[in-house]
Protein backbone atom coordinates (compact mmCIF):
# COMPACT_ATOMS: atom_id res chain seq x y z
CA UNK A 1 0.00 0.00 0.00
CA UNK A 2 1.19 3.60 -0.58
CA UNK A 3 -0.16 6.84 1.13
CA UNK A 4 -0.13 10.01 -1.09
CA UNK A 5 -0.52 13.18 0.66
CA UNK A 6 -0.87 16.42 -0.66
CA UNK A 7 -0.95 19.73 0.48
CA UNK A 8 -1.89 23.30 -1.83
CA UNK A 9 -0.47 26.67 -1.07
CA UNK A 10 -1.16 30.09 -2.62
CA UNK A 11 0.99 32.98 -3.03
CA UNK A 12 1.27 36.35 -4.94
CA UNK A 13 3.92 37.00 -7.41
CA UNK A 14 5.68 39.13 -10.39
CA UNK A 15 7.95 37.85 -12.56
CA UNK A 16 9.07 38.29 -16.15
CA UNK A 17 10.95 35.76 -18.57
CA UNK A 18 14.57 36.75 -20.10
CA UNK A 19 14.70 34.08 -22.37
CA UNK A 20 11.39 34.52 -24.28
CA UNK A 21 12.02 36.03 -28.16
CA UNK A 22 11.65 39.76 -28.08
CA UNK A 23 7.91 41.08 -27.93
CA UNK A 24 6.60 37.57 -26.27
CA UNK A 25 4.13 39.06 -24.17
CA UNK A 26 6.14 37.46 -20.96
CA UNK A 27 8.75 39.08 -21.17
CA UNK A 28 7.67 41.84 -19.73
CA UNK A 29 6.66 41.77 -15.84
CA UNK A 30 3.07 40.41 -15.00
CA UNK A 31 1.66 38.93 -11.78
CA UNK A 32 -0.22 35.29 -10.85
CA UNK A 33 -1.80 34.25 -8.38
CA UNK A 34 0.61 31.17 -7.97
CA UNK A 35 -1.02 27.89 -6.44
CA UNK A 36 1.47 25.29 -5.27
CA UNK A 37 1.11 21.77 -4.55
CA UNK A 38 3.33 19.49 -2.80
CA UNK A 39 3.24 15.59 -2.96
CA UNK A 40 4.82 13.27 -0.86
CA UNK A 41 4.42 10.03 0.07
CA UNK A 42 5.30 6.55 2.15
CA UNK A 43 4.28 2.81 2.40
CA UNK A 44 4.84 3.06 6.21
CA UNK A 45 2.53 5.82 8.42
CA UNK A 46 3.95 6.89 11.81
CA UNK A 47 1.13 7.30 14.09
CA UNK A 48 -1.19 7.22 11.41
CA UNK A 49 0.68 9.61 9.34
CA UNK A 50 3.00 10.17 6.16
CA UNK A 51 4.09 13.58 7.71
CA UNK A 52 2.07 15.89 9.98
CA UNK A 53 0.29 18.57 7.61
CA UNK A 54 1.80 20.79 9.69
CA UNK A 55 5.02 20.09 9.54
CA UNK A 56 4.94 20.28 5.70
CA UNK A 57 3.48 23.72 6.46
CA UNK A 58 6.33 24.78 8.26
CA UNK A 59 9.03 23.40 5.34
CA UNK A 60 6.85 25.02 2.81
CA UNK A 61 5.64 28.36 4.86
CA UNK A 62 8.57 29.89 6.05
CA UNK A 63 11.80 29.34 3.43
CA UNK A 64 9.14 29.80 0.35
CA UNK A 65 5.67 31.45 0.55
CA UNK A 66 6.88 33.82 2.98
CA UNK A 67 9.66 34.74 0.66
CA UNK A 68 8.55 34.36 -2.79
CA UNK A 69 4.74 36.18 -1.59
CA UNK A 70 4.39 40.00 -3.32
CA UNK A 71 7.78 39.70 -4.59
CA UNK A 72 9.47 39.31 -8.35
CA UNK A 73 10.46 35.71 -8.53
CA UNK A 74 13.71 36.76 -10.89
CA UNK A 75 15.29 37.77 -7.74
CA UNK A 76 15.40 34.40 -6.50
CA UNK A 77 15.44 32.23 -9.83
CA UNK A 78 17.35 33.39 -13.01
CA UNK A 79 14.44 32.22 -15.56
CA UNK A 80 11.17 31.69 -13.81
CA UNK A 81 9.26 29.61 -15.32
CA UNK A 82 6.77 27.08 -13.97
CA UNK A 83 8.58 24.43 -14.44
CA UNK A 84 12.02 26.24 -12.66
CA UNK A 85 9.84 27.75 -10.19
CA UNK A 86 8.74 23.80 -9.41
CA UNK A 87 12.70 23.03 -9.18
CA UNK A 88 13.37 25.86 -6.93
CA UNK A 89 10.14 24.93 -4.99
CA UNK A 90 11.40 20.67 -4.49
CA UNK A 91 15.35 22.14 -3.73
CA UNK A 92 13.94 24.44 -1.02
CA UNK A 93 11.57 22.02 0.32
CA UNK A 94 14.25 19.14 0.69
CA UNK A 95 16.64 21.17 2.29
CA UNK A 96 14.19 22.20 4.78
CA UNK A 97 12.59 18.78 5.60
CA UNK A 98 15.94 17.19 6.07
CA UNK A 99 17.25 20.07 8.04
CA UNK A 100 14.38 20.27 10.53
CA UNK A 101 12.67 16.55 10.39
CA UNK A 102 15.85 14.39 10.19
CA UNK A 103 17.59 15.88 13.43
CA UNK A 104 17.90 13.37 16.12
CA UNK A 105 15.59 15.22 18.95
CA UNK A 106 12.82 15.55 16.24
CA UNK A 107 9.97 12.98 16.59
CA UNK A 108 10.78 11.76 13.01
CA UNK A 109 13.55 10.99 13.36
CA UNK A 110 13.62 8.07 14.74
CA UNK A 111 11.19 6.67 11.37
CA UNK A 112 14.61 7.66 9.42
CA UNK A 113 14.45 4.77 8.19
CA UNK A 114 10.65 4.99 7.04
CA UNK A 115 10.93 6.22 3.55
CA UNK A 116 9.28 9.69 2.56
CA UNK A 117 9.12 10.22 -0.62
CA UNK A 118 8.78 13.63 -2.42
CA UNK A 119 6.61 12.55 -5.31
CA UNK A 120 6.04 16.02 -7.08
CA UNK A 121 5.60 19.77 -7.38
CA UNK A 122 2.75 21.49 -8.93
CA UNK A 123 2.17 24.79 -9.93
CA UNK A 124 -0.26 26.91 -11.24
CA UNK A 125 -0.11 30.19 -12.71
CA UNK A 126 -3.82 30.71 -13.77
CA UNK A 127 -6.68 28.04 -13.38
CA UNK A 128 -5.87 27.24 -17.18
CA UNK A 129 -1.51 26.79 -17.04
CA UNK A 130 -0.21 24.11 -14.76
CA UNK A 131 3.11 22.46 -14.26
CA UNK A 132 3.94 19.10 -12.31
CA UNK A 133 7.39 17.64 -12.00
CA UNK A 134 7.56 14.54 -10.49
CA UNK A 135 10.32 13.51 -8.77
CA UNK A 136 10.24 10.51 -6.64
CA UNK A 137 13.05 10.99 -4.04
CA UNK A 138 13.63 10.01 -1.40
CA UNK A 139 13.90 12.80 1.62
Amino acid sequence: MNYILRKTYEFEAAHWLPEVPEGHKCGKVHGHSYRIVIELSSDELDKGMVVDYKDISQCIKGPIIHVLDHQTLNDFIENPTAENICLYIAKTFKHDFRMNFYRPTHPWFKGRDRRITLRAVEVSETLKTNCRVEFMETL
